[in-house]
């Protein structure tokens, strides 16, 4: 079996490796927006699931009373 040739590359001139490095530098900086976004959205639903579980424990419990509905939660009562 013969040997492989090696195939020698061309070195990159001045300008693609300026190039090259510009485009590494808007992938590197796209990357950290979406590291940025991602902790907002992380923190946005950790308020939101805080939020809906404060909500889940105002459940209004209702009674008739007479001829009318009465409604309560239980944080107002909490407060009572």
């Amino acid at each position: 079996m013969p040997s492989p040739i090696p195939i020698t590359l061309p070195l990159p001139t001045s300008a693609e490796r300026s190039r090259l490095l510009s485009v590494d530098a808007i992938r590197r900086r796209a990357l950290e927006r979406l590291y940025e976004r991602r902790s907002a959205v992380q923190d946005l639903i950790r308020s939101l699931e805080d939020y809906q579980r404060s909500k889940d424990g105002r459940v209004a419990e209702c009674v008739i009373f007479g001829a009318r509905r009465k409604c309560q939660s239980s944080f107002v009562r909490s407060r009572i």
